[in-house]
């Protein structure tokens, strides 16, 4: 009897991170180089982890308060500090680290619906056009790689021709990823870092980065 009920909650604990997903909804979320103030009014990031597809248990909102409150306890926190040091005096692992993450999470997100709207300039205007056109390409390229709605997906790059560099990017969207994805991922980092670690202390640095 006992051995069923754990092979129960065996059976309960893997279907619940098999369909558990984290839903992120972005409602104007505004960046603009052009003003000191980054966060609108109005702006809020909710996130929600749902089991069985649909099912809600968890719900966090960010709005503009939360932000200026973290932000300023961020600022406090001398653990924070270390992190921002131990960061800058190793750059190219870190950044390396997150686009690897980037590259994982991407081939797993889901585009339920997206409304971009960016406007670019710069002090040239020939330059301006190329940029938006090579830009507008590249959005292309990866709303093909990565799962979207297309009847929800709404983006436009705009040029400005005002003789300054500058950009604005308007966002609102709501983006899902499983579980189980996630935690694949945050797998697949380690191991890589895992492997590279090892080949440094093999002493064979001309094959450290031959899996890059």
């Amino acid at each position: 009897m006992v051995f069923l009920f754990i092979m129960w909650i065996i059976l309960i604990v893997t279907l619940v991170i098999i369909t558990a997903k984290i839903e992120v909804k972005i409602v104007n979320l505004v960046m603009n180089s052009q003003i000191e103030e980054h966060i609108p009014n109005g702006f809020e990031i909710i996130i929600k982890l749902k089991i069985f597809e649909n099912i809600p248990i968890l719900k966090f909102t960010l709005n503009k308060n939360k932000v200026k409150k973290i932000q300023q306890s961020l600022k406090m926190n001398e653990k924070v500090k270390q992190l921002e040091k131990d960061i800058l005096e190793n750059k190219n692992k870190f950044d390396k680290k997150m686009v690897q993450g980037l590259k994982e999470f991407s081939k797993n997100i889901y585009i339920e619906k997206l409304d971009l709207e960016i406007e670019f300039g710069t002090e040239n205007a020939f330059l301006t056009s190329m940029l938006v056109a090579f830009f507008s390409s590249i959005l292309s390229i990866v709303f093909s790689k990565i799962r979207v709605r297309e009847k929800n997906i709404v983006y436009e790059i705009e040029p400005v021709y005002r003789n300054e560099n500058s950009i604005k990017i308007e966002i609102s969207g709501i983006f899902q990823i499983k579980l189980i994805h996630i935690i694949n991922t945050i797998y697949v980092l380690n191991k890589k870092g895992g492997r590279k670690n090892h080949e440094r202390t093999s002493n064979r640095r001309s094959y450290d980065y031959s899996y890059e």
